[in-house]
């Protein structure tokens, strides 16, 4: 099923999995605008990528819930 919105998937099909009051942190990476949340062993991992560039979405250090190296 594709779903044409620009509503954050999470806020249409809420996960039981993941509680709501998950703070979601804006951090730029490697000069992209990303959104990350903090697991549960305090690592940052990659929530959303915020960019224009299609090519950007490739990269396997922005997909989602990859760890985010913060230096």
């Amino acid at each position: 099923m594709v779903l044409y919105t620009p509503i954050a998937v999470e806020d249409i099909f809420p996960d039981a999995k993941n509680p709501p009051d998950m703070a979601l942190h804006a951090l730029w990476v490697e000069g992209r605008l990303c959104l990350v949340r903090r697991d549960g062993f305090g690592i940052m991992r990659m929530e959303r990528l915020l960019s224009t560039d299609p090519a950007d979405y490739l990269e396997p250090c922005f997909q989602p819930d990859a760890p985010v190296a913060l230096t």
